[in-house]
């Protein structure tokens, strides 16, 4: 039907007066210079939370000691606990895990990280990474070296009130994952672990209700404090209950709520 002109159409095609190629450019809104790099500076520290509300020269000192972003290969380190603190990296894109080893060189998963969320924070006391960093996904990160960020919020109180929030917010993040491995029974803490994927996804602004875990299940057990069969035999236990469906990695939660109530 796209290609069917009346004639009424035709008519008013030749009464309107064909815009020249000059006319076309004139019309063209103008782009400053100005405007293009605060454009790009906006993209390149796009939900990066330490550019939350900076603006001006603020936005434009930041921007100049975020590196260019790292692609990443899944399986692939980050740092590896007990090496050197020089930065922090935020992550762009993919799921990075964190884990310690153990004296006996067992791999202990600690904790899950998303997009839009920073890691390297644990290296800030001893100077010194506490945990791993390894990619689950091809993952997208962008380094922030730490002693140009710190010299930068001497001059940048907004800056630093920032870099306040984001050191809270790992203290609360942190706090989750105790939570995960406090509750009572195996059931509940796995429960709580996908409710808790469910609230990361909706912030991402993806589906709350069907996701893929990049984890494995050994992972997951090793984070909770629980075996690898424990929770293969939990997946099965919560399917057979309908409170949700799995198929591989991917988890749909058919019934939220009453899995809500049982975690309380």
């Amino acid at each position: 039907m796209s290609q069917i002109t009346t004639s009424s159409q035709s008519a008013d095609t030749r009464k309107a007066p064909l815009m020249t190629s000059t006319m076309a450019v004139r019309s063209m809104p103008k782009i400053r210079p100005s405007s293009q790099k605060a454009a790009y500076v906006g993209s390149r520290l796009q939900n990066l939370c330490l550019a939350k509300n900076l603006s001006g020269n603020a936005l434009k000192q930041l921007d100049k000691i975020v590196k260019t972003a790292i692609p990443m290969k899944a399986g692939k380190h980050l740092y590896r606990q007990e090496d050197s603190f020089k930065s922090l990296y935020f992550i762009r894109s993919g799921f990075v895990k964190s884990y310690v080893t153990s004296a006996d060189g067992d791999e202990l998963a600690v904790s899950f990280y998303m997009p839009g969320e920073v890691i390297g924070l644990d290296g800030l006391y001893s100077e010194r990474y506490m945990s791993s960093m390894v990619t689950l996904q091809d993952a997208t990160l962008c380094e922030i070296p730490y002693k140009a960020l710190e010299t930068l919020c001497a001059s940048q109180p907004l800056l630093q009130k920032r870099f306040n929030e984001l050191q809270s917010r790992q203290i609360v993040h942190e706090q989750e994952m105790t939570m995960l491995r406090g509750q009572k029974t195996a059931a509940s803490r796995l429960i709580a672990f996908l409710l808790n994927m469910s609230k990361h996804y909706e912030e991402l602004k993806l589906s709350p209700v069907c996701f893929r875990l990049p984890m494995t299940r050994k992972d997951i057990g090793s984070c909770l404090g629980l075996t690898l069969e424990t929770i293969s035999r939990l997946f099965t236990q919560l399917q057979d209950q309908e409170l949700l469906r799995v198929k591989g990695r991917e988890v749909t939660l058919t019934n939220i709520r009453f899995a809500d109530s049982i975690c309380h």
